[in-house]
């Protein structure tokens, strides 16, 4: 009988042990591709920057423009999808307020040559319209 709750306790022991262990190996893992997520974003970011700047440099200021507002678009876009997911609930408001700039942004300064893109388009309109 002794040996039965022995062999119990160390059984739930070990359980109880893989279960720190994982969760803690789980949170190191996914904190590091939080990192890498993010550092990518802000590689991407540079990267975009240094575009725009450069078009500027060289007096493509239409071109700058169009680029720019094309990322509006995209991030209007994943915001709009964002803002719907149960996760973000805290932050919605936020969200929401950050495409409304966006809106404001588009309702103010009208650009004759900017076309959304046809893959966008729905995203971007649905956004606009939480």
């Amino acid at each position: 009988m002794r040996t039965k709750i022995l062999i119990g306790c160390a059984i739930i022991l070990a359980i109880y042990t893989s279960g720190v262990i994982g969760y803690r190996l789980g949170r190191v893992r996914t904190m590091g591709a939080l990192f890498q997520l993010e550092i990518g974003t802000e590689m991407a970011s540079l990267s975009t920057d240094l575009k725009v700047a450069e078009l500027l440099k060289t007096n493509q200021k239409e071109k700058a423009e169009e680029l720019l507002e094309n990322l509006i678009d995209v991030r209007v876009s994943s915001l709009g999808i964002q803002a719907a997911n149960r996760e973000f609930e805290p932050i919605r408001g936020k969200i929401i307020d950050s495409i409304h700039k966006a809106k404001n942004y588009r309702q103010q300064y009208t650009s004759p040559t900017h076309k959304i893109n046809e893959n966008q388009k729905s995203g971007v309109e649905a956004a606009f319209r939480l």
